[in-house]
């Protein structure tokens, strides 16, 4: 199982390798959009404008009180979720990024393997018996994301793995996409359907691959390969984007006006030596990428009628 957590904390360290931020600990549970945090550790690294993190949550700090060893804060930075924090969460000190940017970025890396560059998709399934009366087979409600049918195969009765593949001139796609407003309705809308155009033997059970658009992590808990679809081959995939675009935002920054009075010395380090590495990085996702939509040809070959 990979989460979300997982894809972060690979991210980092891509990007960081070994180095750390300054942490403390939260010593009493947090309560979702409270202004005060009161942490285990000393809080006098700790000062007014500064920004922490803990889990999803972003903080800009008001002011401490080092007796109690309390923060004040204001919840939600960043446009940040408010969220609850048990007791033992690390809370990262003027991180050199947040948990919760990570995670929006790695959201977006994942939806845009859907893409038709990309060509990656989810991979799903349904089955259904056989259907003599009409030969339409109803897409499922889990399924009604689908944005096409890569096989349909029939299951020989009585067995239990000889299967007949149904070639694409043998079936027809009916796909609906009800509106929002006719979804939040309550009434019933028209499903997408699977029409067979030839007929299965008795007692056979077909089943209808298809594929649909990777979707969004909600948790950090969430895994991968359950909630947004990815295989277990692709999840190395999105943190490789993830690493190019955080090299590209260091770049940007580094390059800025006020940022110049910073000490560099342009011989040990270029201007450019970050969108150099990004590059190469993009070379190493694209080919990831391509051997992914290959390994999806391999898996699930297109049947074509003669």
């Amino acid at each position: 199982m990979t989460t979300m957590q997982d894809l972060i904390s690979e991210t980092k360290g891509m990007t960081y390798g070994t180095l750390g931020d300054q942490l403390n600990v939260i010593a009493a549970p947090y309560v979702a959009g409270a202004q005060s945090i009161i942490m285990e550790l000393d809080v006098t690294g700790i000062s007014y404008g500064m920004m922490i993190s803990s889990g999803l949550n972003v903080w800009y700090v008001k002011g401490v009180d080092s007796g109690t060893k309390t923060v004040y804060v204001i919840p939600g930075y960043n446009n940040s979720p408010k969220q609850a924090a048990a007791i033992g969460d690390f809370v990262y000190i003027k991180p050199r990024v947040t948990d919760w940017y990570l995670f929006e970025t790695l959201n977006q890396e994942i939806v845009r393997l859907s893409n038709p560059d990309s060509g990656l998709y989810k991979v799903g399934s349904w089955e259904a018996p056989a259907n003599f009366s009409y030969e339409t087979y109803p897409v499922p409600t889990e399924a009604q994301d689908m944005v096409g049918i890569l096989r349909v195969r029939y299951r020989f009765p009585g067995s239990t793995d000889t299967w007949f593949d149904v070639t694409n001139k043998s079936y027809r796609i009916q796909l609906n996409s009800p509106t929002a407003a006719a979804l939040a309705s309550g009434l019933p809308v028209a499903r997408s359907v699977v029409r067979l155009l030839i007929n299965v033997p008795g007692g056979a059970v077909l089943q209808f691959q298809y594929k649909a658009p990777f979707v969004k992590a909600s948790f950090l808990s969430d895994d991968i390969e359950t909630v947004c679809g990815l295989a277990s081959t692709m999840v190395d995939i999105p943190p490789l984007g993830a690493y190019k675009t955080l090299l590209y935002t260091t770049e940007s920054r580094r390059n800025q006006v006020q940022e110049q009075g910073d000490p560099r010395r342009a011989a040990e380090v270029g201007g450019n030596s970050n969108t150099s590495t990004s590059r190469f990085v993009s070379a190493s996702y694209k080919t990831r990428v391509n051997e992914e939509a290959t390994r999806l040809i391999q898996r699930i070959p297109y049947v074509r009628s003669l």
